[in-house]
């Protein structure tokens, strides 16, 4: 059994909220880059279509945060990790 310090649970909702943060933001990227393909109406697209492929572009997001985006990710962390959890005299 692991036990982890206030200051161990803090910092990592903080790497997790990063990498949603960066997952969210390339899942807006993916979408608006998927958006610009050219449509043909003899094929017309159903909700059940739209929605998987916003699923799936969602995925890919989480997926490209998790491996590829890494050195982002902790670029944003150890940016935000600065002052985030420290009080008025500087402490935790």
């Amino acid at each position: 059994m692991l036990i982890y310090g206030v200051s161990d649970l803090r910092n990592y909702d903080l790497k997790r909220a990063c990498k949603e943060f960066v997952g969210s933001f390339f899942y807006e990227i993916f979408k608006k880059m998927y958006d610009t393909i050219p449509r043909s109406d003899l094929i017309p697209e159903t909700y059940a279509e739209r929605w998987f492929k916003e699923m799936l572009l969602y995925e890919y997001s989480k997926k490209v945060a998790d491996d590829s985006l890494k050195p982002l990710v902790d670029m944003i962390y150890k940016t935000l990790s600065k002052g985030v959890w420290r009080g008025k005299n500087g402490k935790m």
